[in-house]
């Protein structure tokens, strides 16, 4: 079977590479995003953990790197929210075993 799902909009996409990572303990681990709408400018970040809620981690609004309290010393943000943006996880440990999810957005 073959099932074609659009949203219906083929201008305005959000890419996040790599779509899979695997890593060592204490290994840095980057996560790449970029969006091609030009009326945003914001890019955020979330962190999910099978059958738990989505974690808001923080955001990227133009130039201003805006990490959540809890994620102050664990991640580094960079980047443009008005164009693309990383996350990264300066040591990896066990509790960051996730799927990431970044959006864009605008303010």
């Amino acid at each position: 079977m073959f099932f074609f799902l659009s949203t219906g909009s083929a201008v305005c996409s959000v890419f996040q590479t790599p779509p899979d990572l695997i890593k060592n303990l204490n290994e840095i681990a980057e996560i790449k995003c970029a969006h091609n709408v030009s009326s945003y400018n914001q890019i955020l970040w979330y962190k999910h953990i099978q059958d738990t809620r989505f974690t808001f981690m923080g955001y990227i609004l133009a130039t201003s790197l805006k990490p959540e309290a809890e994620f102050e010393t664990k991640i580094k943000l960079s980047g443009d929210g008005s164009k693309n943006g990383s996350l990264t996880i300066a040591s990896v440990s066990v509790n960051d075993s996730a799927v990431y999810y970044c959006a864009a957005y605008y303010t």
